[in-house]
């Protein structure tokens, strides 16, 4: 359990890029070697994609692996790195929150509109979003009790 806590976002972000590649690949094989084309395979490649575009986006978080600009950060003392550091914690972490609730109320307002070919709610097309910022939101609170 304590694995899964761990690499959470790695995990989803790792089944939702299989299930890319395996949707995408009978949508090749469905077209091209049996001849009787599915318009579902790419819906599902699609809505797995945009899965794993955000929790790619929260593990790089997690890890510290976004691109950042230091130049001017690796000339600081250690001692304001760590003042500087916890300050944009902060900052960013009060404002995914209030990017979270507007994630929260956009995919709540999503569920009545279904995909075009499964009719699957929009909402779990957006969910990723709201997993993201809150996986952002934790994982900026774990850095700033460090």
């Amino acid at each position: 359990m304590k694995f899964i806590l761990k690499y959470f976002e790695e995990l989803l972000a790792s089944i939702a890029i299989i299930v890319v590649v395996l949707a995408a690949f009978y949508g090749v094989i469905s077209r091209y070697i049996l001849n009787n084309p599915v318009a579902w395979s790419n819906e599902i490649a699609t809505i797995s994609f945009t899965w794993t575009v955000f929790l790619g986006a929260a593990a790089a978080w997690k890890n510290n692996k976004h691109i950042h600009l230091d130049l001017v950060y690796n000339f600081f003392p250690n001692k304001i790195k760590i003042i500087s550091d916890w300050i944009k914690n902060i900052i960013l972490a009060v404002f995914f929150l209030f990017v979270l609730y507007l994630s929260i109320q956009f995919t709540i307002t999503a569920y009545n509109k279904p995909t075009a070919i499964l009719r699957i709610p929009f909402s779990y097309v957006d969910l990723p979003v709201v997993i993201f910022f809150s996986s952002i939101i934790l994982r900026s609170i774990q850095r700033i009790l460090k």
